[in-house]
């Protein structure tokens, strides 16, 4: 059994989620299961440390869990591992799964952790969020520093809701697969191998199809003269975009010739188009450069775009 899937807990029906879809695919991809909660410790206090008198109790919950939180409101995060725990196991009885409460800031510990693990997952509200960990406080600073790939997971409940008000152009108009499936933004300008990689490695566990998609949204003037780029010019531009993309997955699909793959350069806002596209995937792939720089988020503003506005999972890979 190799590295786990550490998920972070804060007590928030998102988090919940994120546990719960972690879980299922952990079990599907052969894996352990880390269950994290994380208390605000004292001033001082080592970040990562487990406090005295909870740590035994978090790993092997005995007993009658504890009540759940009252209906709509978010109970602290120690204080709903043993009832995710336990419901976990009983949906899962043969996932190694663990439990710990750490102590710390959450964006420091989240991020410490994922120097071990194979993949950090986290509860998602989107744009607009008030708590959970999709807070500029916590999840930007986790997702712009983690070491492994981060995915971003909504409650059903809440994207099902929102999918019902959505309007624009279907989104199978960019979907060649009906079954849910990986998708995956790619820039062919910034080409990160360890996207593809990941992307083809999901879709293999899962037996799904990948969507490879590569969106590009010209300026209203191109070029060094300001004059509108004319129409045989964008096809000339697309077409060379889509060449380079089906020279990067090319060699991906021969590693994985399992995976039924669908590269796509389309003449659309990456964010806009990605979102679309992943209305019903499995799981949406996008990539977030690893920087030496500690201030600061650095995602980059179609990854910002779709982990607040995409309803599939996200996950954010970082690559060099």
């Amino acid at each position: 059994m190799g590295p786990s899937f550490t998920v972070g807990l804060d007590g928030s029906p998102e988090s919940t989620a994120a546990a719960r879809w972690a879980a299922g695919t952990a079990q599907r991809w052969e894996s352990a299961l880390r269950l994290v909660a994380v208390r605000t410790g004292p001033e001082g206090a080592a970040a990562g440390r487990e406090p005295e008198g909870r740590a035994e109790a978090a790993r092997e919950p005995e007993g009658q869990a504890e009540a759940a939180p009252e209906p709509g409101g978010q109970a602290e995060a120690s204080d709903v591992l043993p009832t995710v725990s336990a419901q976990l196991r009983a949906a899962h009885p043969a996932l190694p799964i663990s439990t710990s409460v750490l102590e710390g800031a959450a964006a420091g510990v989240l991020t410490e952790l994922s120097g071990d693990a194979e993949l950090l997952v986290l509860g998602s509200r989107g744009l607009g969020a008030v708590h959970g960990f999709l807070v500029g406080s916590v999840a930007l600073p986790v997702v712009a520093h983690t070491r492994c790939p981060l995915v971003l997971v909504r409650d059903s409940s809440r994207t099902e809701q929102s999918a019902a008000r959505r309007t624009g152009d279907p989104a199978e108009r960019v979907s060649a697969h009906p079954a849910p499936g990986v998708v995956a933004g790619f820039d062919v300008r910034e080409p990160a191998a360890e996207l593809l990689e990941f992307a083809f490695a999901a879709a293999r566990r899962w037996g799904a199809p990948l969507t490879v998609l590569h969106g590009w949204e010209p300026p209203p003037v191109y070029g060094a003269r300001p004059l509108p780029l004319a129409a045989t010019a964008l096809e000339d531009v697309l077409g060379e975009r889509a060449a380079l993309l089906k020279q990067a997955v090319e060699p991906w699909a021969e590693r994985y010739p399992e995976v039924a793959v669908d590269a796509r350069a389309v003449l659309e806002q990456p964010a806009v188009l990605l979102t679309r596209a992943a209305a019903e995937a499995r799981l949406l792939v996008v990539g977030r450069r690893a920087r030496a720089a500690r201030l600061g988020t650095h995602i980059g503003p179609v990854t910002h775009g779709v982990m607040h506005h995409a309803s599939a999972p996200v996950a954010v890979v970082p690559h060099p």
